[in-house]
């Protein structure tokens, strides 16, 4: 380690390593306290919550206690009263607190003896206005929600929760046994009561970075601080709580709840089958001790910065200048050979910087005369590969295109010798074929083998016909300048272009017209185009697209596209396919010599033919022609 950080670390761990264990030492007991604190204030909180919900329903199961005894009052000697009094009187107890939503009184199997008070539109009263609505469906469905074998055994009973009315606010059922004579059957009174003043209690007293939730029977959320009137009774699962149901004692802890972690505490609402949980954010409530803990590490940062700077600066003049010594000695190992080292005095530190600078002048000059001759070494072999290159692609060329024409020149001598011999007694044997078939009557048995005899002796005729044509160079008498489009167009007449679009080849055409001037036979091209869209046809059986395009590459040079979609040529055979003979067809009638003819009579005209294929894909000819620039009438 370099002297500038040794002084730095030092003087850092002297002063911020005692100030930092004083820190966290302090952040620790404070938030200890905290914790404390904050649990008992969560606590305290929600016995409150829980007193108040007691304290509310007992006031309510107070007033249905009182208004029992005001029954009692009204009967006449050991009668009941009449079912309009009772009617009557249960209005009245309806009246008297706006929690109520309905009051009904009950025999001992839950059927009303009296039409039960409620309101479904209380707000158009004044007098009911400030009562829940309620729903004529849910009311006669009370006896089955009221507490009825409780009441009847203990004298009260509390319902489960629910949610009713248009508002869908949660209520629960308050139930109380009226006390009848010695020889009566028991009744009872049950209300159902609104939770709405409930739940709008715990949205006031609800903290910022808080909940207060208000749970029923089963631990189900029935309100809370943050959404007075929820959708529905969703669960709640408490640390160390049994399932489905309230814990029985009270307790704080720290748990999660959904994704928060939260200090949480419980109190049970008694005797009422309630239970309130006061929820508060773990960062939220300790966020005092965080922030001690950020000033510790603050100040610990400006402690250990103070004696970082100063132990930088005691050892910063030895440590710099044997920094900037090493710093150069790394850029030239880095291949930076112009770095300079400033020499600022005469000490033996100078004399090093000295003899380092002189060192790199030597090095950079040497590196610069090898780069030189490395370029140059470097400059001479690529022109010699790229020279290399061209002249092994011309040398192939050539002698590819040497090796076709003495194989050609091969064949048309052996064509030309052998023409005569076979043309010969070729005619004879053709002219007796023909003779004896017109002898011969038409149901005659040798006549069909006489029509073979005269087909194959056509085919012969026609294959020395080739030979004669590979061995004969023209002479270029019969050669006038041509119109390439309209030889293009009679060869395309002549393919059959009905048959074609029969076998579903489509031909599209891009030929220009008027072409430029072409010097040539009109038949030969003629016969080497009908060549190549014949063996396009022959290529797409199954159909396809047959282009025929013209463009110029250059100024003197006219070029021909032809290319079809079919089945493509196989790769070791595109090198081969205009060497005589060579053929991959099976057909009897394929000799393999239409296109050794067409590369002749392109030769012929002065023009080059290329081929590229892709199994699958097609076959494309490149024919190249110069153009003719002489005057003369265009053919």
């Amino acid at each position: 380690m370099k002297l500038l950080p040794k002084f730095a670390l030092l003087s850092f761990g002297v002063s911020a390593i005692p100030l930092a264990i004083a820190g966290y030492s302090s952040v620790r007991i404070s938030q200890g306290h905290l914790r404390r604190a904050i649990e008992e204030h969560e606590q305290m909180s929600a016995r409150q919550v829980a007193e108040y919900v007691s304290s509310h329903l007992g006031d309510l199961q107070a007033t249905l206690e009182v208004e029992t005894r005001i029954l009692d009052l009204t009967r006449s000697g050991r009668e009941l009263p009449s079912p309009e009094a009772m009617r009557k009187f249960l209005q009245l107890v309806y009246h008297q607190n706006d929690d109520f939503s309905a009051v009904a009184l009950l025999d001992a199997e839950g059927r009303p003896l009296a039409q039960p008070a409620y309101q479904e539109a209380p707000r158009a009263t004044s007098a009911f206005g400030r009562h829940e609505a309620a729903l004529g469906s849910e009311v006669a469905a009370l006896w089955d929600k009221a507490p009825l074998r409780d009441t009847l055994a203990t004298g009260t009973g509390v319902g489960p929760v629910f949610f009713a009315g248009p508002a869908r606010t949660p209520h629960l059922i308050l139930a109380v046994k009226y006390e009848p004579l010695a020889d009566e059957p028991p009744r009872v009174i049950a209300a159902m009561v609104s939770l709405r003043r409930i739940a709008n209690y715990l949205a006031n007293v609800a903290s910022a970075d808080g909940d207060i939730m208000l749970l029923d029977r089963e631990s189900r959320i029935v309100t809370s601080g943050r959404s007075v009137s929820p959708s529905g009774l969703e669960p709640k699962r408490l640390p160390g709580g049994p399932d489905n149901r309230l814990p029985e004692h009270e307790f704080v802890d720290e748990y999660t709840s959904g994704t928060l972690k939260v200090i949480g505490a419980y109190a049970p609402a008694s005797p009422y089958l309630l239970g309130v949980v006061v929820e508060r954010r773990v960062e939220a409530a300790l966020s005092q001790v965080t922030q001690l803990g950020w000033a510790t590490i603050y100040w610990m940062s400006v402690s250990g910065l103070v004696a970082a700077v100063v132990g930088g600066l005691l050892a910063r003049t030895l440590s710099g200048r044997v920094g900037v010594l090493a710093d150069g000695a790394r850029h030239i190992a880095e291949g930076k050979l112009d770095t300079k080292l400033e020499v600022q005095s005469n000490d033996e530190l100078a004399d090093v910087a000295r003899a380092f600078n002189a060192m790199a002048t030597s090095l950079d000059a040497a590196r610069t005369e090898i780069l030189r001759q490395t370029e140059e070494i470097v400059s001479w072999n690529e022109t010699l590969e790229r020279r290399v290159e061209q002249k092994t692609k011309e040398l192939r060329e050539a002698q590819d295109l040497l090796l076709r024409s003495r194989s050609l020149a091969a064949i048309g001598s052996l064509g030309a010798g052998v023409a005569h011999e076979i043309n010969n007694p070729l005619t004879g044997v053709l002219g007796l074929a023909q003779l004896l078939s017109a002898d011969l009557p038409d149901d005659h048995p040798a006549r069909p083998m006489l029509k073979d005899i005269e087909a194959q002796a056509l085919r012969i005729q026609e294959i020395v016909s080739n030979l004669l044509r590979l061995s004969q160079r023209q002479s270029g008498e019969d050669h006038r300048p041509l119109d390439l489009s309209k030889v293009l167009d009679d060869a395309l007449d002549l393919c059959s272009p009905k048959a074609m679009l029969d076998a579903g080849i489509k031909v599209d055409n891009r030929v220009v017209s008027p072409s430029p001037p072409v010097r040539g036979s009109g038949l030969q091209l003629q016969a080497a185009f009908i060549q190549l869209v014949q063996n396009a046809q022959g290529a797409m059986a199954n159909g396809g697209c047959l282009t025929l395009e013209t463009t110029m590459p250059e100024a003197k040079l006219l070029r021909l596209r032809i290319s079809d979609t079919g089945r493509g040529i196989a790769p070791e055979h595109v090198g081969r396919i205009f060497d005589p003979f060579f053929t991959t067809k099976t057909g009897r009638t394929d000799t393999g010599i239409g296109l050794s003819v067409v590369h002749k009579i392109i030769e012929d005209h002065g023009g080059s033919i290329r081929v590229d294929s892709e199994l699958g894909r097609g076959t494309t000819f490149w024919i190249t022609f110069p153009i003719y620039t002489g005057a003369g009438h265009l053919a």
